[in-house]
């Protein structure tokens, strides 16, 4: 069998289980060439290369019997009506393994975080102004969970990720969204950690956050978790009289924001919520000061974490082409 035949069977393989050609070779190695599969050496390579990518069951997908597995794990998928788990699996076993490269570069000592999000808050606040995104991302640092933005799925895109693996954390988050957007997201996937919603090895994936009066009781105790983490109490916020512009949410929001220790992205973004004011909160948005990209804050924020002596250069590159981060 030829080599080119060889790489066509491996991926038509992972095709079957929601995995793209194109997304698939993506994550092969730059000095990757097909010809290497020309011996069974070179396809054993492939395999494993792919299988640890993907978090499949190695021996499924060097089998010529059976379709490729993923690992065998506990997971709990929060979707809605409109999606399906199959669409969504593929994604979150990638965004696993990616997950599994970060954890294995992290050397901080694992500590959970408080059951109580007011005690989490109040840790951060010794050392911060507010719980916003880059706080949060360090209390996490020092709490050894890494936090990965991967925007780029083999599958349906979730919002967030609670991983666990050998009782260790981490959280991916994949939408494209502001820092305040984000940073709602992470203290959401804190709140599932906290709350013990993952009890042994496996993932929880979030399709929505934010909608946790939908009745699902665990959606439903991570926003709690992150509202009072962000805020110190329970509260959705209005007006006392009307705002009418982004600006003036803004002013209003940032007067909050100086005098509660509050995130001002988050107080716009909670008020848009709660008043259903989308188009006005993002205008507002557009005020606060800082990048908009939160992506950039998460992804600079792990690599200043992870120890790179702890990965191979071909994993280095793999978490990398993950994350599209480029270290300048």
């Amino acid at each position: 069998m030829t080599a080119t035949t060889q790489m066509t069977n491996l991926f038509t393989h992972l095709q079957g289980v929601g995995i793209p050609k194109a997304f698939a070779r993506k994550v092969l190695p730059d000095w990757w060439d097909d010809s290497i599969t020309s011996s069974d050496a070179g396809l054993q390579q492939a395999q494993l290369y792919l299988s640890k990518a993907f978090n499949l069951d190695i021996a499924s997908l060097v089998s010529e019997e059976e379709p490729p597995r993923f690992r065998q794990v506990v997971h709990k998928f929060k979707m809605n009506k409109n999606v399906s788990e199959d669409q969504v699996t593929a994604s979150a076993h990638y965004a696993t393994a990616m997950a599994r490269l970060a954890l294995q570069a992290t050397d901080e000592a694992y500590t959970p975080p408080s059951v109580n999000p007011i005690e989490l808050r109040d840790q951060i606040l010794q050392a911060a102004q507010c719980v916003d995104l880059s706080a949060l991302l360090m209390w996490c640092k020092t709490a050894g969970i890494p936090v990965l933005h991967i925007e780029q799925l083999p599958g349906k895109k979730m919002t967030g990720l609670a991983i666990r693996l050998h009782d260790r954390f981490a959280v991916v988050l994949s939408r494209k969204a502001h820092p305040s957007e984000l940073l709602f997201h992470l203290a959401h996937e804190l709140g599932h950690i906290a709350n013990g919603h993952l009890n042994s090895d496996g993932f929880l994936a979030d399709l929505q956050i934010g909608a946790g009066d939908r009745g699902d009781a665990d959606e439903k105790e991570a926003d709690a978790y992150a509202i009072r983490l962000l805020n110190g109490v329970a509260v959705k916020y209005s007006a006392g009289g009307r705002i009418v512009s982004g600006v003036q949410l803004y002013r209003a929001a940032k007067a909050l924001s100086e005098r509660e220790r509050i995130d001002v992205g988050h107080i716009i973004l909670n008020y848009g919520h709660a008043q259903e004011q989308f188009p006005l909160a993002k205008a507002a948005l557009k005020h606060v000061a800082g990048s908009d990209c939160g992506s950039a804050v998460v992804n600079s924020a792990l690599f200043e974490f992870i120890d790179d002596e702890r990965l191979s250069e071909d994993q280095l590159t793999l978490l990398h082409t993950a994350t599209n981060f480029s270290a300048i």
